[in-house]
């Protein structure tokens, strides 16, 4: 994969990336289980700087869109990332929801699923995205949700907002800490 994306070496991972979730998804329809076989493809953070963000920008590739910061960072282009689910049984394809989610909602959601109960002591912060996933979500299925930047700063996001806890970016993104 290396030098194929001309755009670095991330975007040869991309590419690989890429590649490999179809390999995944081809495989699903070889074996005749895809329709009902639910698939979540996601990142941990946003993209890092030692990915050279800089060079993939002046190449026309923006990694965080138009999102302020990277991984690290406090800012959304650290937060907000992928969050991709096919479920062809379940999910009506092209769908999409508003609803403000975390990759720690996959706990809960997986335990509703399974039927499963989780401890008290599991999964306290992780709210079922089961209603938004199935597009049958009519409120908020939470109040707000908690960011974390590599230094640990924090903040929390509510509806159309985001209150960060620090006067810089958390992380490596300027204004640094």
């Amino acid at each position: 994969w290396q030098g194929k994306s001309s755009i670095g070496k991330y975007g040869d991972f991309v590419m690989q990336t890429d590649w490999a979730v179809g390999e995944v998804m081809a495989a699903l329809e070889t074996a005749g289980i895809s329709s009902n076989t639910l698939v979540v493809f996601t990142s941990d953070n946003g993209c890092s700087k030692a990915a050279m963000i800089g060079e993939m920008e002046a190449k026309g590739h923006f990694p965080s869109a138009d999102l302020r910061g990277s991984k690290s960072d406090i800012f959304d282009g650290g937060h907000r990332i992928p969050f991709f689910v096919r479920w062809p049984d379940r999910i009506k394809a092209g769908s999409r929801s508003d609803q403000i989610v975390g990759q720690i909602d996959l706990m809960a959601t997986c335990a509703e699923l399974l039927g499963a109960k989780l401890p008290d002591n599991a999964g306290e912060d992780s709210v079922s995205i089961l209603p938004a996933l199935l597009g049958t979500s009519k409120t908020p299925l939470r109040e707000a949700l908690v960011h974390h930047s590599i230094n640990g700063s924090f903040a929390i996001r509510q509806g159309d907002w985001k209150l960060a806890l620090c006067a810089d970016s958390g992380g490596w993104s300027d204004p640094a800490p």
